[in-house]
């Protein structure tokens, strides 16, 4: 390597040290993941994988946010995750050599960072250390789905979007302002439920309307609503 290359090849690696997936892995093995990595960047609404397609990359956020989420064949939108910074999509696949499991596209312009899927099932079987970087956040995904599937199943749109307002209003997910078609398809219902229990919300005293945007009035009475009564 040149002394350019050089300097190069250790910023990406303090860059990739940066991101939760990458930080415990040695230099060794990110100098490796560096090697076979490119990055690119997506605009607002650019579609990065279709749900479907075969794998082609595992990627890693390194700017911005991106949106995961499914589509049923009546059109229903389901979002699974929004993801920022450290987080990563596409290693199911990469895993078994299966399908896209969803649709993922940016919600911001996103900067990535891309391992083709070939190099990193590759580094996966010498590197023992990522494979269990791989399997840990596999992990944690699956009890994350779990705990969605509960939700969806078990508790009212009242008392799931109580929970989604009360995440809002700690900061849970980026500040951004939220149409009732986005929160519907966050919380899995429909829009038209939304705003009717925005209005029962609202005429309860628990939330208003300011700036286009939905501030949590009564804490307490939206917390017991998000308790299930």
């Amino acid at each position: 390597m040149t002394d350019g290359e050089t300097a190069a090849m250790s910023d990406l690696i303090q860059s990739l040290r940066q991101l939760s997936f990458f930080a415990p892995l040695s230099d060794d093995i990110l100098r490796k993941v560096a090697r076979v990595l490119y990055q690119r960047t997506y605009s607002p609404g650019q579609v990065i994988v279709l749900e479907g397609e075969p794998c082609q990359a595992v990627y890693f956020v390194a700017q911005g946010l991106v949106r995961t989420r499914r589509m049923s064949l009546e059109g229903r939108e389901q979002v699974l995750a929004y993801l920022g910074p450290g987080q990563s999509f596409g290693l199911a696949p990469a895993v078994d050599n299966g399908r896209n499991p969803a649709t993922v596209d940016a919600v911001t312009e996103a900067a990535l960072y891309i391992i083709p899927c070939h190099h990193f099932r590759q580094l996966m079987r010498y590197e023992p250390d990522l494979a269990m970087a791989v399997l840990r956040q596999l992990a944690a995904e699956v009890r994350r789905l779990s705990d969605m599937v509960e939700d969806l199943a078990l508790h009212p749109v009242s008392t799931r979007l109580a929970r989604f307002l009360l995440t809002q209003a700690e900061g849970g997910q980026p500040h951004r302002s939220w149409t009732q078609e986005e929160i519907a398809a966050q919380i899995g219902t429909v829009r038209e439920v939304v705003g009717r229990t925005l209005r029962a919300f609202a005429a309860a005293g628990l939330i208003r309307r300011q700036r286009g945007r939905l501030v949590v009035v009564d804490r307490e009475g939206l917390q017991r609503e998000a308790a299930g009564g």
